[in-house]
């Protein structure tokens, strides 16, 4: 039996052993809860608990939130942390205390451009429906909205932040660090012991920034999960702009309608290089030297092909941009994305390439994903001209802010070697028909680390694996049927188990697919690959995971 004890320290806590955690707990009387939260109300934390420059935080509200079926009785502490520029905005950032602690921290990263509070409450990315948030498996849990507020500013200028040098840095990667630092104090304060353990966990741009910690903050977190990572920024940046100002010619424009064709092509292509012909590509690094977009073509475009222009589209969203000179870490290019998520609604070719119009300038509410974040990035952070006619941006002309940029927003570095003397453990997902992003990048990434510190040192701390079929969002859809294919896993539990317990990934995991209601059956499973393997189908139930066998795929 748990024994509870209390104690008077400045905000009441005391330490136990919580049943069933690897390390040590802290666990609350209901009255030390609800007095300890009340305490923290105002509360100031000075500049020296932050190790980066700022002008301090504060702790605006603290509120007691009572059990619910999806949370366990909890702390909420909504603060800021004040900038050293007086013009820079705060860093807003949610810290979540549970009344009984695991002794573990889990970052939540953002996305996007940021500037939305994240609040550390939700299910993590691709866990499976049903699953305990990490807040009710008793993980302090936190999350931050980058240093910037987008309500502040119009809503298709979604980086006009970026023209304030510090809000520009905190993005970047300082507020993350900023706000570690301050929920790491704040704990400590609250349950009157440090945290055992640190964890990150982000998906796109979250990504981008749990990669940014192991290799600027390698002593602050003890395992990463990044999932989707946007860590080549500069060059994803000018890849959109390259497919959007192709489509400025309306003649050019790849109608959202026409994703089916697109999606149709890759499948005629590519659908049996597993062995299976269901419409869920799963050989994704083969899929890219079978599909052909010129056979999509008829002369002058229509119902069921594309014209000239168009496949032209096609064929540069699957080929690398040249960069025009060696960025950070000597990146060169951006790599093609991979076939397979084209048909996918509201998250593959419609969404993230045609959007509901043609490019236009000014940018309207029309636009697809990348003419708004393409546009926004080049406008401000390279030109740092909110006013730029994007049709005569010639990257020649801004070599110096492009190196600066690269050094900012590129997590490109392989040096993990103090991220890996601590012992810190990494797991990266990528989403094989992701067109958001290309899924090539974390795969670039990968090889560079295990050139640098061979194959066997890579393999005691970092995973790669591939899901293939998986759009950015990580669903997969087969064309031939619309049924959803299994894509969801818990990578925080394979996380934990390996820095708590040395229990090293396997080389397949399992992906679900369950349902969406209570008690949650398993509708489908296949594996997870490590890379540079995928799921190839050897005979039986298609649904179930076993039927499949880890395969290495090749270009």
């Amino acid at each position: 039996m748990r024994r509870v004890y209390s104690r008077s320290y400045p905000i009441v806590a005391f330490a136990v052993a919580l049943a069933g955690c690897a390390g040590p707990g802290v666990t609350l009387t209901e009255e030390s809860l609800a007095s300890s939260c009340a305490a923290l109300n105002g509360r100031r934390i000075e500049a020296s608990r932050i190790n980066l420059p700022t002008s301090g935080a504060r702790i605006e509200t603290s509120t007691l939130v009572r059990k619910t079926d999806s949370q366990p009785d909890y702390c909420r502490l909504l603060g800021d942390i004040s900038p050293v520029d007086p013009k820079a905005p705060a860093i807003k950032f949610q810290l979540n205390l549970p009344a009984h602690w695991n002794g573990k921290t889990l970052q939540y990263g953002g996305g996007g451009f940021n500037g939305v509070l994240i609040t550390g409450l939700a299910p993590l990315r691709d866990a499976p429906n049903g699953m305990p948030t990490p807040l009710a498996q008793g993980y302090a849990t936190f999350g931050t909205d980058s240093g910037h507020q987008s309500s502040a500013y119009p809503p298709l200028e979604v980086a006009a932040w970026a023209l304030n040098e510090e809000a520009r840095t905190n993005f970047g990667y300082a507020s993350y660090k900023k706000v570690k630092d301050a929920a790491h104090a704040l704990a400590a304060d609250f349950y009157g012991t440090r945290p055992t353990t640190s964890y990150f966990f982000g998906g796109s741009e979250g990504g981008r920034e749990g990669l940014t910690m192991a290799q600027r903050f390698p002593a602050d977190y003890d395992g990463i999960v990044s999932v989707v990572p946007v860590i080549n920024y500069v060059g994803l940046n000018h890849s959109f702009l390259r497919a959007q100002l192709m489509q400025m010619d309306n003649q050019a424009w790849v109608r959202p309608d026409q994703s089916k064709e697109i999606a149709d092509g890759v499948t005629r292509a590519c659908d049996a290089l597993d062995g299976l012909e269901d419409g869920v590509v799963n050989n994704y690094l083969a899929c890219l030297a079978k599909f052909d977009p010129a056979t999509l073509r008829c002369p002058a475009g229509g119902t069921g092909c594309l014209n000239d222009a168009q496949v032209n589209v096609v064929r540069q969203m699957y080929s690398p941009y040249k960069l025009i000179e060696p960025m950070a870490n000597g990146v060169t290019e951006y790599p093609a994305r991979l076939p397979g998520g084209e048909g996918v609604q509201n998250g593959g070719w419609d969404v993230w390439v045609a959007g509901k119009g043609a490019p236009t300038l000014p940018v309207d509410a029309s636009a697809s994903r990348q003419w708004l974040y393409g546009g926004n990035f080049i406008r401000y952070f390279i030109a740092r001209d909110p006013n730029l006619d994007l049709r005569t941006y010639d990257p020649a002309n801004y070599k110096a802010q492009l190196q600066e940029a690269s050094r900012l927003m590129d997590s490109t570095n392989p040096d993990l070697y103090a991220f890996f003397a601590r012992g810190g453990r990494l797991i990266i997902r990528e989403n094989a028909s992701d067109l958001a992003q290309s899924a090539q990048v974390g795969i670039d990434y990968y090889r560079a680390v295990t050139g640098r510190f061979g194959q066997r040192k890579t393999d005691e701390h970092v995973r790669l694996y591939v899901s293939p079929a998986s759009t950015h969002s990580g669903n997969a859809i087969s064309t031939k049927d619309g049924t959803e294919a299994a894509t969801s896993a818990d990578l925080l539990g394979v996380l934990d188990r390996w820095v708590a317990q040395g229990q090293g990934p396997a080389d397949a995991l399992t992906q679900v697919l369950d349902a969406k209601t209570s008690p949650h059956t398993v509708l489908a499973s296949r594996p997870l690959c490590r890379y540079p393997n995928y799921p190839h189908y050897v005979g039986g139930d298609r649904l179930k995971a076993d039927s499949y066998a880890c395969r290495e795929s090749r270009p």
